[in-house]
């Protein structure tokens, strides 16, 4: 189900319920933005504090466009996970001093555009939010009283002018007219809270209240005194004001309440995004960054580290054509897996997607991704059991335990990024040093062009002649080392610090003088000892 602002009031209820309900939630989000060009390559030699410092401030001018959530409920009667699929469309908002801002990169438009995404359905219908931060910012100006004074000092001429008018109708209204009540369509909730606030100071007399039956009408009596109606309370205008404002950060929250697992596809970039969009602006430390997501979404599963982790136990005959979310949600929902073929669950959509929008609609790909996590926990419990039979979300989930908080890196000097404890040591061999003997500067694209029919590798300057060489395997860089042993252009060996860097060299020729002079120190105490002794 698609969700905008036009339905979220009335489904928030629904969608409070199918979470409360799930035993985990599919999860997966569109961006305005892809990161691109030469600062943003993956590159072998980046840790996960390398690649974190280079897309954080990149990473604050984007935003997420769409968010799909799949609720996976169980039927243990028929032993079937039911999922319940929403696409949130959001878009940014202004209010007060603040004032959300990103960029739309001509590349994504052309490939949103692909997709068919609806811009209209963006600008017009989503969803707003406010991140942790900017919610704490409101919440004091409206604990200090200075809400409305912000509020009234950043309006725009236009949002003024309708206030100054609906004021005016008030004031005439009660003049001319004898009806008891009287009713002003305000569509903006923030226009609406200050409507409210704006005929209670110039018209102490009155009463004013938000409609039943429309929300977005003020309802205004003459007399405040009149039976059996009520003025509403400051709390309830503020309460009605920060659910418009939060929109889909309310259900950002009652994923922090409820602390159930989510699942994604390669999480890296969404994990940095939420936090921007949703906690606030990123920290400098890479570690602070871990600690507030994990604080926040404690069980996070990436079935693109998963899937790549449970392949190797595969022969090549078996394996997935590649872990792409399509690729691998077509093998397990095409039977394909022969580790899978008694005992599995069925999987259904309470209510169906348009699979025609398919791959890259937020909605169907956190389907995809929860899917596949289905697949890969009956995998893991069933090995473990022994036995091929129906699974759970209990020993689903404790099938795939080891895996809980470790979201992928792609073609990094680390595998996988751990949320709660240390990041894992390199998984790469040792970086290799080369070491140009016919060029006076080193040509980086010329090593590059040698060396990449070999296999995967990065190649970094480190001097005027040298470079370093980081493989993707110990295969390629031993065959780097073997077919290079007496090349009459380069000289590579495996990088040795105390030989191949300045610094180390230095420490290196420090500590054999220190050592030197402490013997020669030594030896002449000997000797003048022994003279003595003479």
């Amino acid at each position: 189900m698609e969700i905008t602002k036009k339905n979220f009031a009335e489904e928030i209820d629904n969608i409070t319920k199918d979470l409360e309900r799930s035993c985990f939630i599919g999860f997966d989000a569109e961006f305005t933005a892809i990161l691109s060009g030469e600062n943003f390559q993956h590159s072998l030699f980046d840790t996960n504090e390398d690649r974190y410092n280079k897309i954080k401030t990149e990473v604050s001018k984007m935003l997420m466009t769409q968010i799909g959530l799949t609720m996976f409920q169980y039927d243990r009667d028929i032993d079937t996970y039911v999922a319940v699929g929403y696409t949130f469309h959001l878009c940014p908002q202004v209010f007060g001093e603040i004032d959300q801002s990103f960029i739309f990169q001509a590349s994504t438009l052309k490939f949103l555009c692909k997709h068919n995404f609806d811009f209209n359905k963006f600008t017009y219908e989503g969803l707003p939010y406010l991140s942790k931060e900017e919610d704490a910012l409101i919440q004091q100006h409206l604990k200090n009283n200075k809400l409305i004074e912000n509020l009234s000092r950043t309006m725009e001429m236009d949002e003024e002018k309708q206030l100054q008018t609906y004021c005016s109708e008030v004031s005439k209204w009660l003049a001319t007219s004898d009806e008891g009540t009287m009713y002003i369509d305000v569509k903006s909730p923030v226009l609406r809270y200050l409507v409210h606030n704006e005929v209670r100071s110039r018209f102490p007399d009155v009463l004013t209240t938000d409609s039943l039956g429309n929300s977005n009408k003020v309802l205004i009596y003459r007399d405040k005194n009149v039976e059996g109606a009520n003025s509403a309370p400051k709390n309830v205008l503020e309460e009605n004001l920060m659910n418009n404002l939060l929109g889909f950060s309310q259900i950002i929250y009652l994923l922090e309440t409820y602390k159930k697992p989510i699942v994604g596809h390669n999480l890296f970039l969404d994990t940095v995004l939420l936090h921007n969009q949703f906690i606030g602006s990123l920290p400098e430390k890479y570690s602070t960054f871990k600690k507030n997501i994990n604080k926040m979404f404690p069980n996070i599963y990436d079935t693109k580290f998963i899937s790549h982790e449970m392949s190797k136990k595969l022969s090549f005959d078996e394996v997935w054509k590649s872990n792409a979310l399509q690729d691998l949600y077509e093998f397990f929902a095409e039977g394909k897996c022969k580790k899978l073929e008694l005992g599995v669950n069925p999987i259904r959509l309470s209510t169906p997607f348009d699979v025609k929008q398919s791959y890259h609609e937020a909605g169907w790909d956190s389907f995809c991704s929860g899917y596949c996590f289905i697949r890969l926990g009956h995998w893991a419990a069933s090995e473990a059991s022994g036995q091929h039979r129906p699974v759970g979300p209990t020993q689903t989930l404790a099938g795939l335990r080891e895996y809980c908080n470790r979201v992928n890196v792609i073609r990094g000097a680390v595998p996988y990024m751990n949320l709660v404890e240390e990041d894992p040591l390199t998984h790469r061999p040792s970086v290799l040093h080369v070491k140009s003997l016919n060029e006076r500067v080193i040509d980086i694209s010329k090593v590059v062009a040698a060396l990449s029919g070999i296999g995967s590798i990065d190649v970094k300057p480190y001097g005027r002649r040298t470079a370093l060489i980081a493989a993707g395997t110990k295969f390629t860089a031993d065959r780097i080392l073997k077919q290079y042993k007496d090349s009459p252009e380069y000289r590579i060996s495996v990088f040795n610090y105390y030989r191949h860097s300045v610094t180390g060299r230095m420490a290196l020729w420090g500590g054999a003088l220190l050592t030197g002079s402490l013997v020669i120190y030594f030896l002449h105490n000997n000797l003048k000892t022994k003279s003595n002794l003479l």
